[in-house]
């Protein structure tokens, strides 16, 4: 299981910092300080990524899309793999193959859709909350996160292209 988390998590690696990356600009607004929080009752993108989806499916890769992002757009972050294996293990991964797997990835993607910079800072901001040593998502999935996001804000392109889950399952 972890081969394949593993070999997921690289695509989606690659296609994430490529795309954010190229159209940072600016410094981030400072009045997103006051909210940028590891507390769900002040940081309203932290409590949105803890609402579940109604799939089982769904969620399990929406979890694992959100935690590619995090891992890989917040400075200092990192994947622990083998959690990461272990949870898509356990979460039964591997058998969301054919259209149970494109019915849950288009419910997953949804959650990205307008996903700018303001989103991301305030995840890793929040990143801890969700997947750092308590995390409330998957405990241990991420470590050494600063809570901050890579690269700078650019006020005339806010938004993030993320890559499709669909397109990344063979």
């Amino acid at each position: 299981m972890n081969n394949e988390y593993r070999k997921h998590a690289g695509v989606v690696s690659v296609a994430i910092v490529v795309s954010a990356l190229s159209s940072f600009a600016a410094e981030m607004p400072p009045a997103w300080r006051k909210t940028m929080t590891n507390d769900p009752s002040t940081n309203h993108y932290l409590a949105e990524a803890l609402k579940p989806l109604g799939s089982k499916d769904a969620e399990t890769l929406r979890i694992f899309k959100l935690s590619m992002v995090l891992g890989n757009m917040c400075v200092g972050a990192r994947i622990n793999t083998d959690v990461g294996g272990a949870y898509m293990g356990a979460a039964g991964y591997s058998r969301i193959t054919g259209k149970a797997y494109d019915d849950a990835a288009f419910l997953a993607d949804d959650r990205f859709k307008y996903f700018d910079y303001r989103k991301l800072a305030h995840l890793c901001a929040g990143s801890n909350y969700l997947f750092g040593p308590e995390g409330h998502l998957i405990k241990g999935l991420i470590v050494g996160n600063t809570g901050e996001p890579k690269g700078s804000y650019d006020p005339d392109n806010p938004y993030l292209k993320l890559p499709p889950l669909a397109k990344q399952h063979s």
